[in-house]
């Protein structure tokens, strides 16, 4: 019987990003491999290389590549797939996300929702951050203004720095054209923006519209609002680096191969789930109605708030929303119902308390006209793949 090759992977498990990428892996195993694994999950950089001549390996999948790792690496004489994202290529085959389209399709999220000022909010002398600041630029360019960035902490220690780095970043954020869009490099950085905002009584999304990257969705959920976040590819990333090595270890040879994959989408959520608005008292009805909606307000409640006109309230949301007030309510209603029935085991009784509803049978016509579902179906579909989202990459 032919002994499975042996292979080192060098790939965190403490971040969604290095374990979505190891399922990547398991994918390709399930389907086309047959390794013996030895996993090494521990942190991202800062170590020094092992001596990869003692170990005895036929592969390396290495997401901890340094310039100083290139050379213990190339001495073991193994076939390797460098993984990193923190140095770009360095002369080994790559497989990596691609760091300027993940800063594109941020921008273009936001820019597609209207906002023409752009900022970015990065971390300092990190290879992967910049590039997609650079991303982000690239894609204003062409359609909006670019109003600079801020760089956090590389290291960030809430204990010790939380303090100041809300201070600078509230000065920043102070500085910048409001309707403002923000993209984040990683969603950790997002939340630091998100603190400021709160701490600054500025509205997200009405002001400010923020989105980060990773979708680590527990993460994004417990925000306030929920994050938008961009969803790299690193799962495809795990399964084209291991065939990569597969056919490294058959004996192909692979010169100058740096593979970028592009990242799959923008996982929309309140954080960015708005139209920009230059209106002042349109953005604070709006505002209004989001975070009341479902406490049983109406529309005169919302007119009495902004001081405005009925009539004024009807044209502003038309004219930005292409909807009415009162639609805009229910829509906010029925997405609290969706987040319900996925979440909960309640019944519809006591969502509909919850969510504004006087009654259960008026969730139900109002559910079918806007989903084409019962909600009982809707729960039944999308509840089992919220179970799914919560298990498919376990913290370890």
């Amino acid at each position: 019987m032919k002994a499975r090759p042996r292979v080192i992977l060098t790939v965190e498990t403490s971040t969604i990003y290095g374990r979505r990428l190891l399922n990547g892996v398991a994918r390709f195993q399930r389907s086309l491999g047959g390794w013996s694994v030895l996993l090494d999950g521990g942190q991202v950089h800062g170590i020094e290389p092992p001596n990869f001549e003692d170990i005895e390996c036929e592969g390396i999948l290495c997401r901890l590549t340094s310039p100083d790792w290139v050379e213990a690496l190339k001495r073991s004489k193994v076939p390797v797939v460098d993984l990193n994202d923190r140095h770009g290529y360095l002369g080994l085959p790559r497989v990596s996300s691609d760091m300027l389209a993940i800063g594109r399709i941020a921008a273009e999220h936001l820019l597609d929702r209207g906002f023409r000022n752009i900022a970015f909010c990065g971390m300092a002398n990190l290879n992967w951050s910049n590039e997609r600041r650079a991303g982000v630029e690239a894609a204003v360019r062409e359609r909006g203004n670019f109003c600079g960035w801020t760089d956090t902490e590389q290291e960030f220690q809430p204990r010790k720095n939380w303090s100041s780095e809300r201070e600078k970043m509230s000065k920043w954020l102070l500085s910048l054209p409001r309707p403002l869009g923000i993209v984040a490099c990683n969603d950790a950085t997002a939340y630091s923006v998100l603190d400021a905002c709160r701490s600054l009584d500025i509205a997200v999304p009405e002001e400010i519209a923020l989105v980060g990257v990773d979708n680590a969705e527990i993460f994004c959920e417990l925000c306030d609002p929920p994050l938008s976040s961009v969803v790299p590819d690193a799962e495809r990333v795990g399964f084209e680096a291991a065939r990569l090595l597969d056919r490294m270890m058959a004996g192909e040879k692979f010169e100058n191969f740096n593979l970028l994959l592009p990242p799959r989408e923008v996982k929309t959520r309140r954080s960015s789930d708005v139209l920009a608005i230059d209106d002042a008292a349109i953005a604070a009805a709006l505002r209004y109605v989001r975070e009341h909606a479902c406490a049983g307000i109406d529309v005169s409640k919302v007119v009495s708030h902004v001081g405005v006109s009925r009539s004024a309230l009807e044209r502003g949301f038309r004219s930005y929303l292409g909807h009415s007030p009162q639609e805009e309510i229910r829509r906010v209603r029925l997405e609290k119902v969706k987040q319900l029935l996925i979440e909960t085991d309640w019944s519809l009784t006591r969502i509909a308390e919850v969510s504004g509803f006087d009654y259960p049978n008026y969730i139900m016509v109002q559910f079918k006209r806007a989903f084409d579902q019962t909600p009982s179906q809707w729960r039944k579909h999308n509840q089992s793949n919220f179970t799914e989202s919560l298990t498919q990459y376990p913290q370890t």
